[in-house]
């Protein structure tokens, strides 16, 4: 069995993610300011916050290329690639299935509302974002496939359908020899040139094409696992150095993000950022290396799943209850914004204490063990030692 709980965390990585989701849930939320002070018109830093789920993506990419050695020659066996495959579903599936039932409740709740106030009984399904068809390419994960035009259900899942394509293609790489290994990321590697090149050639953003979503995916995960095969490098760098090459990388992605300019530029220098901090040095990865920034990164899936869902639910009541407008109104408008923010956080707590940690560990034991009863070659105490490497991950 792969034993990954042998690897250190990258605690920056760990922060770095959960500061991007929360950018994320700010551009989601951004919608509802009042026109006086929208923040487009000043900036296109959230405009193209779209940009910061390839920034999972590559995260994604050199995390799993660090846990797993993508580097060494050695091919994996099938169980060994069927141990990582039951830790990624057990890592991404129980939230996405809970919060896609959660939100699939909503909008049936939300029709027999409609339906019993005398109007139109709307909103349970459509004909467009919210049908049979994509609830099941929702429960199996393939709902960004290129199958549908746009995201259905629970938005953000979206993303978690292309990284499950890029899991899958990670295991594929696992089971082949060094040499075949370096063949398909020199393959993989030419697909993220090409995807690139032609959104240069076409001008245009890489959220574009809805239904080139996995390719996009790849595209940004290929460039994790290639920054770690060069990940040397960095060691070479001093800290002093290293601390003036973070700063630079992130006011450079900053003002690339505030003034619009190509998405490849942007990418590029997130893949940077997560070169530079991977050794947990520098000046920058001391300011990530906090309690509460780390703590944020540890509740950044459960953030990212439920912020969209939150926003549904809390638009529907919020005029009722407060009387201010939400978008008619500046104060409003704030009001709503900061409260949505500032309830993201303790659900995503409640989240992932109770529902996250607890489902992952469950799936990943009861699947597990379900393989080992297979093979029958596993120690008599493979339950403590899951349980173990579950907590420690």
């Amino acid at each position: 069995m792969i034993h990954i709980s042998r690897k250190k965390e990258i605690r920056s990585h760990t922060s770095l993610r959960g500061l991007a989701a929360l950018i994320v849930v700010f551009v989601h939320f951004r919608s509802f300011f009042h026109s006086s002070i929208d923040p487009d018109e000043f900036t296109f830093f959230l405009y193209k916050g779209y940009l910061w789920v390839d920034f999972f993506f590559i995260l994604s990419g050199f995390v799993m290329a660090y846990v797993y050695d993508i580097e060494h020659p050695k091919r994996y066996s099938m169980r060994d690639t069927m141990h990582y495959l039951i830790a990624r579903i057990a890592r991404i599936y129980p939230l996405h299935l809970i919060s896609l039932v959660a939100t699939l409740l909503f909008f049936i709740m939300v029709a027999f509302i409609n339906w019993g106030l005398g109007e139109e009984p709307c909103c349970g399904f459509d004909d467009s974002l919210r049908n049979v068809e994509s609830l099941i390419a929702n429960l199996f994960l393939i709902h960004a496939w290129g199958i549908f035009d746009w995201v259905t259900w629970n938005f953000p899942s979206w993303s978690l359908s292309a990284e499950f394509f890029c899991y899958l293609i990670f295991a594929v790489l696992l089971t082949i020899n060094g040499d075949n290994r370096k063949l398909a990321l020199v393959a993989l590697s030419c697909t993220a040139v090409l995807f690139y090149c032609l959104c240069i050639a076409t001008s245009s953003d890489v959220d574009e094409n809805f239904r080139l979503s996995t390719i996009r995916a790849a595209s940004a995960f290929t460039i994790g696992m290639m920054l770690f095969l060069g990940r040397e490098a960095v060691s070479a760098v001093s800290e002093r150095s290293l601390t003036c090459i973070q700063i630079a990388a992130c006011i450079a992605l900053f003002f690339s993000l505030h003034f619009g300019v190509t998405d490849i530029l942007s990418i590029g220098l997130m893949a940077l950022i997560v070169l530079v901090t991977w050794e947990d040095r520098g000046y920058l990865c001391n300011c990530l290396d906090t309690r509460y920034v780390h703590t944020i990164g540890l509740l950044s899936f459960s953030i990212y799943m439920w912020h969209y869902l939150i926003k549904f639910i809390a638009k529907q009541d919020w005029e009722s209850f407060t009387g201010l407008p939400v978008q008619s109104s500046v104060m409003g408008s704030v009001l709503f914004v900061v409260c949505m923010i500032g309830l993201v956080i303790p659900i995503a707590v409640g989240s992932y204490r109770h529902l996250e940690i607890p489902a992952r560990q469950w799936i990943s034991l009861r699947l597990n063990g379900l393989l080992e009863t297979k093979y029958s070659k596993y120690s008599p105490n493979w339950q403590l030692a899951l349980i173990s490497s579950e907590r420690k991950r």
